[in-house]
């Protein structure tokens, strides 16, 4: 049996039994048949791919809540970005990850992250990859934005104002602009960004505060969460006390307005804002059929 058959066996093996990540054999299969002579090496790496669809490791790997070196995240599958919380030892593995943006004209709109690095968490139904320490946090997020805060107090619902589904990049970015308790320290402006034209906006809060009462926090956007398809199922929150600094670029995707959200809040130490800046440069968008 030749490899395309293998993994176009196991491909079908997987669809029948599980919803599987995403798998582009179309370039596993290009990167293989350079290296025919390899023949063994080519057969376990189908059946690696195979076990890695199903969950079942072909070789031993032991999860390890000790840091690990920062490690190229594996090509050619690419999984949805799910929840993944540090504090119980469940961080994010180095992998590529698709983050959902909703649908258009038949097709998945989805951003792609690449985390290279060990001790990150992510809230998948938020579109958010964070990391934090007992000074700081930095947490990117990516989304289609619902409704921004707004009015006087915006660590409760009232005064959101509502982001049509096909607003233009530059009403987006005057929303953001007027966040309360935030300051513009650069933008609003144009800025090539992602292989795209995006807007660019930083703003900045020496404190962001709440009125006291339990599990208080400033809402900066509800937005399109999960699947990406319906709002409010998502948040983009932020507990207060503390400063925040926060980079927003936006840009336009298949006609619908999708935030980048790059944060810093209290004071993370320099390995977690290079970090957050190598999440951030290794966005790409697009979207594939469903």
């Amino acid at each position: 049996m030749n490899l395309d058959q293998l993994l176009t066996d196991a491909a079908h093996h997987v669809a029948d039994h599980v919803d599987p990540p995403e798998v582009d054999l179309d370039a596993i299969r290009t990167r293989a048949h350079t290296n025919r002579r390899r023949t063994t090496a080519l057969a376990i790496t189908a059946a690696a791919v195979t076990a890695a669809l199903i969950g079942i490791p072909l070789l031993a790997d032991h999860d390890s809540t000790a840091p690990q070196p920062a490690v190229p995240p594996r090509s050619g599958i690419i999984f949805t970005l799910p929840f993944a919380d540090c504090a119980i030892g469940e961080c994010l593995k180095p992998r590529t990850y698709s983050i959902p943006l909703g649908q258009d004209s038949g097709h998945r709109l989805r951003a792609k992250v690449a985390v290279q690095g060990a001790g990150w968490g992510a809230d998948g139904g938020r579109h958010r990859v964070s990391r934090a320490n007992a000074e700081g946090a930095v947490v990117l997020s990516v989304y289609q934005p619902h409704q921004f805060a707004g009015g006087p107090q915006p660590c409760d619902l009232e005064g959101l104002r509502t982001v049509a589904t096909d607003a233009p990049m530059d009403d987006v970015v005057r929303l953001l602009a007027t966040l309360p308790q935030f300051a513009v320290v650069d933008g609003p402006r144009a800025l090539r960004a992602f292989g795209r034209d995006t807007r660019y906006l930083k703003v900045r809060a020496d404190r962001v505060s709440c009125p006291a009462g339990p599990g208080m926090q400033y809402n900066l956007a509800d937005i399109y969460g999960g699947d990406g398809s319906q709002p409010v199922i998502g948040d983009s929150d932020i507990d207060p006390g503390g400063p925040v600094l926060i980079e927003f670029w936006v840009l336009e995707l298949e006609g619908k307005p999708i935030v980048v959200e790059a944060r810093q809040e209290g004071i993370p130490d320099d390995a977690m804002i290079r970090g957050l800046d190598q999440l951030r440069e290794s966005l790409t968008f697009g979207f594939r059929a469903p």
